[in-house]
């Protein structure tokens, strides 16, 4: 009988460690959000002279849809902010930890 109860206790102790262990993963809300925008914005074709890099900030909010919805992009490349905007605005992500309606920005830095 002991070791029935013994082995209920370690797999109780083992199941709540691993609750813990989840949770702790899930902890950084902006971390995951810009890994999404990062992923929808693989695959470009923007022309970047070798050795430079494009730089831009996106001010957006997350609707009722969880999409994200670009409201300005601040950038002094041509033709940066039309890209950005068409490949972010109104794509579904998973925004939690973000209010609906709330202003976000976010800095993007496309690469060479």
């Amino acid at each position: 009988m002991k070791k029935i109860s013994l082995v209920v206790a370690a797999a109780m102790l083992l199941s709540f460690g691993n609750s813990f262990a989840i949770e702790k993963e899930n902890k950084n809300p902006a971390k995951s959000l810009s890994e999404q925008i990062g992923q929808l914005l693989e695959g470009n074709n923007i022309r970047v002279n070798h050795g430079e890099d494009l730089f831009a900030t996106v001010y957006f909010t997350i609707n009722n849809e969880m999409e994200l919805v670009v409201l300005s992009v601040a950038t002094e490349e041509e033709g940066l902010d039309a890209f950005l905007k068409s490949r972010l605005n109104y794509n579904k992500v998973s925004a939690e930890g973000y209010e609906e309606g709330k202003t976000y920005k976010i800095p993007v830095r496309l690469k060479s």
